[in-house]
């Protein structure tokens, strides 16, 4: 098995000699480390007259060129079609430069017009460093692999923005972090994530190291797109906070529950272990937890509150998930960017224990699950899981 890093361009392109380019950023890490088995070459097409005039090739960032179909090697036929070529390790083919412009061009030699529908590099990953799950639905640590690889292997993978990047930082039982510049609205960002709406119970954690305390609202981890979402995990000040709702805070209407913390006194350059969990049927519904320790924290009912997560698709296109900031799901503006490093973010459907909460601050590297935890191999593929 292989996880798969997706980088695409589905501009629509038309014409008879065609052009449509691929950027790819965050990976040569993963090709340093052999991370790396297969690089996927793909593009969904159409010709309406031939597909045999037709021939494609791309060019990779070192400027070497890759024949995904050549004249004359397609059958007779019309239509949409999607075709692919893999550069593997042992055919010794890699480009010295991963990341950067991967050019797609397409021409029918016959001169009828051609489309191109989509264009995509896809990253193959080895998934021989995944390592044992606790029933997370996310998890981004960067001390298994030095790339936005979704641990969980449930494939929500995220990409750098704005050059976010990830450094070495052996601190807290950790060995890399995902870094970032709030100068630069730096965030490592994937697609919306669904499996959190009308949730009853849920928890979220993560380990950071804020490289300055400011006044204003930075976020750590939000599948929130300002106006619409599921979760924001952010600094405020010297404190920490959580808010479960249909809108950010700075709106005056919709439900929400936060929680704020009171006397966490954070310190620029320390790394913080911070866990909240959310019980929609009990009193109190939100908790927060500092370095395994129930923290001091003040409470907030915005309306009639929430019982269960918040559909992130109310009000229009579901936000992405972030780490270091907020993207917003209507116009893409970034907000909140976060100046520090942040590892080990983890989300939940179920409400940790406390001895997960002692767990998870034991180390950012920790994996499997506290001493209670029962480990079996679930069949095809073996994952190792949580048991139930």
């Amino acid at each position: 098995m292989t996880q798969d890093l997706k980088f695409a361009n589905d501009t629509l392109v038309t014409g008879q000699s065609i052009q449509s380019d691929v950027e790819v950023a965050g990976t040569s890490l993963l090709f340093s480390d052999s991370d790396v088995n297969t690089i996927r070459l793909y593009i969904t097409w159409a010709n309406n007259t031939s597909f045999q005039g037709c021939e494609c090739y791309v060019i990779d960032p070192d400027g070497n060129s890759h024949t995904i179909f050549a004249a004359g090697s397609l059958p007779f036929g019309s239509g949409s079609r999607a075709d692919a070529f893999d550069i593997t390790a042992a055919s010794g083919n890699f480009p010295f430069t991963q990341d950067g412009t991967w050019e797609f061009y397409l021409e029918d030699q016959m001169y009828n017009q051609c489309d191109i529908v989509q264009v995509a590099v896809f990253v193959k990953c080895s998934d021989s460093k995944m390592p044992a799950t606790h029933n997370e639905v996310s998890w981004y640590g960067a001390g298994y692999y030095r790339g936005g690889i979704d641990l969980s292997n449930n494939a929500n993978h995220i990409y750098t923005h704005n050059g976010a990047s990830i450094v070495a930082d052996t601190n807290s039982g950790g060995s890399n972090a995902l870094s970032f510049s709030s100068s630069s609205n730096q965030r490592w960002s994937d697609g919306s994530v669904a499996d959190y709406n009308s949730v009853s119970a849920w928890s979220v954690s993560a380990w950071i190291k804020p490289s300055q305390v400011i006044s204003y609202k930075s976020m750590i981890f939000c599948n929130h797109g300002y106006r619409r979402g599921n979760f924001q995990l952010y600094q405020t000040g010297d404190e920490l906070g959580l808010f479960l709702g249909y809108y950010d805070p700075v709106y005056a209407y919709g439900d929400a529950e936060i929680i704020t913390t009171t006397n966490t006194n954070l310190v620029s350059g320390n790394w913080r272990n911070v866990v909240a969990t959310f019980d929609g049927t009990a009193n109190p519904k939100l908790n927060l937890y500092i370095d395994g320790v129930s923290a001091s924290v003040s409470r907030q009912t915005v309306a009639a509150g929430i019982s269960v997560l918040p559909m992130n698709t109310i009000a229009g296109t579901p936000p992405d998930q972030t780490v270091g900031a907020m993207k917003d799901a209507a116009n893409s503006t970034i907000y909140y960017p976060f100046d520090g490093e942040v590892d080990a973010c983890r989300t939940v459907n179920s409400v940790y224990t406390a001895n997960d909460i002692t767990w998870l601050a034991s180390g950012r590297d920790v994996a499997g699950g506290p001493v209670d935890f029962k480990a079996f191999y679930l069949p095809s593929p073996s994952v190792l899981g949580v048991f139930q």
